[in-house]
């Protein structure tokens, strides 16, 4: 959910190498006193070569620049803090759970682990992961009741908020699994559509969600985010 949005990424720095100074360093040095027609004649011969060389070495570089500023870019959408990306699928850094985005959606800013975020090319929707494990896995929880019509006494969001779906199982010791989702005809706030899934293990001590919140005016971003949900899974 957008108030408890915690984001991640990692900076990525393409260093390129550029051979210029090196090759200035080696014509410094090919200048000798004292020497022979013939290796006065050498020498010249090395020094072209070494400017040929160092030319070649630049533009090279040039070219790396350039490739790895896009490098930098198709990282920044596959890699953060929190996991990387790969084949489409994102594995958290611990490898303790997957989720497929969206194709093309970027991995987002400022978080770690437990609370991963990626959005769309738009900027405008969002999918977050959160996971959390130990003592504080019950705190992150929101303990949803047992049907849809309960919920809904429970929250208040908008005349024209409407219930897609509504899944919750209880365990006898705590643990729940749950699954919903919410469309707004007349959106106040700008989230047009807001959709979570999850699991709550009492006994492991372990929770984890997947939230999509979707502001931007396409239908079809619904169907990626409800994909999407359905990948999320412990390893």
């Amino acid at each position: 959910m957008r108030k408890n949005k915690m984001l991640a990424v990692i900076a990525i720095a393409m260093a390129v190498m550029m051979a210029a100074t090196a090759c200035g360093s080696k014509d410094n040095q090919s200048t000798k006193p004292d020497v022979s027609t013939e290796a006065g004649t050498a020498e010249t011969t090395k020094g072209t070569t070494d400017e040929t060389k160092s030319s070649g070495e630049t533009t090279v570089s040039e070219e790396d620049s350039e490739g790895g500023e896009t490098a930098t870019e198709d990282a920044k959408k596959a890699a953060s803090d929190a996991g990387s990306i790969s084949s489409g699928v994102f594995t958290s850094k611990s490898g303790k759970y997957q989720i497929t985005p969206p194709q093309g959606w970027t991995i987002e800013e400022d978080g770690d682990e437990s609370a991963v975020a990626f959005s769309s090319p738009n900027g405008s929707d969002l999918l977050e992961v959160t996971y959390v494990e130990g003592d504080e896995a019950d705190s992150a929880r929101e303990v949803y009741p047992n049907t849809m019509e309960e919920y809904k006494e429970l929250v208040s969001r908008g005349e024209d908020m409407e219930f897609v779906r509504y899944n919750v199982e209880n365990g006898s010791d705590g643990s729940q699994t749950f699954s919903y989702a919410i469309r707004y005809k007349n959106p106040q706030d700008g989230v047009r559509y807001y959709a979570i899934s999850g699991t709550y293990n009492a006994a492991a001590k372990k929770y984890i969600s997947a939230a999509g919140t979707v502001e931007s005016p396409d239908s079809a971003v619904e169907g990626q985010i409800e994909a999407a949900l359905d990948t999320l899974k412990l390893k």
